[in-house]
């Protein structure tokens, strides 16, 4: 091989190897850009209303899942931890915190955080009427969550709904 010959490839492959990391990069860039379909954000969401093993292995093949949100009808937002927790399957629930679910106030409520639910409503009383995923109340996510004291609380307090209905349309 001559000297000419040595130093194009040479190039070319230093050249190629300086490009190929790049390449790369681009690429994931572009995938992590992309949105997830409407469809698999709602097979995960329903899957976490009753399906431990459902929700587990759909979340193994799509972690950025985790805390996506679906929207079942105009402004009824729902994440999967706010499926597992008005239907109360607390292993879902389980399971979802460990790898890092978001929760709310009504996550809260069904996994029995009295001293925060009850702090919380004292500075903001207005936010014991809010109403979760499908119109389902905190007292509905206590209840459901086998916490009999803060159900009572919340009722002494003057929430007596376990579903606003109607909200949703």
């Amino acid at each position: 091989m001559n000297r000419k010959t040595f130093i194009k490839q040479n190039l070319l492959i230093g050249g190629a190897m300086a490009i190929t990391p790049a390449a790369i990069l681009a690429q994931s860039q572009e995938t992590q850009e992309d949105l997830f379909d409407y469809d698999l954000i709602m097979e995960f969401v329903f899957a976490a209303h009753k399906s431990l093993d459902e929700t587990r292995k759909i979340l193994e093949e799509y972690p950025l899942l985790l805390n996506s949100t679906s929207q079942f009808k105009k402004g009824d937002f729902e994440t999967a931890v706010g499926g597992a927790s008005h239907m109360g399957r607390k292993d879902i629930v389980d399971y979802l915190v460990t790898k890092g679910a978001r929760l709310d106030i009504f996550n809260y409520a069904f996994l029995g955080y009295d001293d925060f639910i009850k702090k919380l409503l004292t500075n903001y009383p207005h936010l014991i009427n809010s109403y979760g995923p499908h119109g389902f109340t905190l007292l509905h996510h206590a209840e459901v969550g086998a916490h009999k004291e803060l159900a009572e609380w919340l009722q002494e307090n003057g929430l007596t709904e376990k579903r606003f209905k109607g909200v949703f349309g």
